[in-house]
């Protein structure tokens, strides 16, 4: 293993020194960098890259280009001293894994030892702080326990990264029963209260979004897959309200202006479009996938919102509200 210290390379300006640092992380956390991703996120010409790499050899960290994989890699794994946190740093680090990191979450046993290292590094007068400062700070992402075992969330996290297909059981809620299927998994996402898995269904012959607690059984299979070179899933998730699938539809809704001084304050949708009017009502606009979780939203507002399009979805709450109204009758 090569120690690499700030120490032993000698620098006359601290963007270099800062280049370097990144181009070791780099190299080191993703086993291995191509040149033109290391020219692209420092941000300098390729002389220049081939340059810091040199000084690095030179320095004592021993680098080779892999012939087979077209990357740079390091001949020994590279240790850098211990990253300490300020106190806002680690507060705000631990604020926001705190909800995460209960017992019933999938991630809780790693992100604990993670709160314990972070606050390990910390000299006590500052741990002290951090304590404090926390208290001062309550970050609530979900409003009840997930119901994933780790057991299964190791499984689908396996075959993620091994890329091999898995054999599930999955309950459907919408039809009350259960089905074997095989699954290529993409990604794991947590969304609103829920934890969701993306993947490519053999069954359906199309990729849907499984939710993870009704997933009854796993067990990973040797059958390779290849992940599409064009999926993320933020592309995935573009035009959802929060995770819901569908047909791309056009909402154009009324705010009142109690409501609307809210409204206009928040971002729901990355294509939303306010329009001020005069008498303090703002229309708001946007395009999403699907009618359910939008519609849900906008009962939540009550009298202080008209939808004025679509003609269906208007209907379709006309008809919700009437509903209700006999539920109160």
């Amino acid at each position: 293993m090569s120690e690499f210290t700030i120490e032993v390379v000698s620098l006359s300006n601290s963007e270099k020194l800062l280049r370097l640092l990144k181009i070791i992380s780099l190299i080191e956390h993703r086993h291995g960098a191509v040149l033109q991703d290391l020219v692209a996120e420092c941000n300098v010409c390729e002389r220049t890259i081939y340059r810091d790499l040199d000084a690095l050899n030179q320095s004592g960290l021993p680098i080779y280009f892999d012939d087979g994989t077209k990357r740079y890699r390091f001949m020994d794994k590279v240790f850098l001293r211990p990253l300490t946190f300020t106190v806002d740093e680690a507060t705000a680090l631990l604020a926001c894994v705190q909800d995460f990191s209960k017992d019933d979450n999938p991630l809780g046993n790693p992100l604990r030892l993670a709160q314990e290292k972070i606050l390990a590094s910390l000299p006590d007068e500052r741990q002290y702080q951090v304590d404090k400062a926390r208290k001062n700070v309550d970050i609530k992402v979900t409003s009840r326990s997930a119901d994933v075992s780790q057991q299964l969330f190791n499984v689908i996290e396996s075959a993620i990264d091994k890329q091999c297909s898995v054999k599930i059981c999955y309950y459907t809620k919408t039809r009350e029963s259960e089905t074997e299927r095989l699954i290529d998994p993409y990604v794991i996402t947590f969304r609103g209260s829920a934890w969701y898995l993306v993947a490519y269904c053999h069954l359906r012959k199309a990729v849907l979004l499984f939710r993870m607690d009704r997933i009854k059984k796993a067990s990973e299979t040797k059958e390779p897959f290849i992940l599409p070179s064009d999926f993320s899933a933020q592309e995935y998730f573009s035009g959802s309200w929060l995770i819901e699938r569908g047909e791309p539809i056009h909402v154009k809704l009324k705010f009142l202006p109690e409501a609307a001084r809210w409204v206009r304050t928040e971002t729901f949708h990355p294509s939303q479009r306010i329009t001020e009017c005069e008498d303090g009502t703002i229309i708001f606009e946007a395009t999403v996938n699907g009618r359910r979780e939008i519609s849900r939203w906008i009962l939540g507002y009550g009298a202080e919102v008209e939808v004025l399009e679509p003609e269906e979805l208007r209907s379709y709450l006309k008809d919700q509200v009437e509903q209700m109204a006999k539920v109160y009758c």
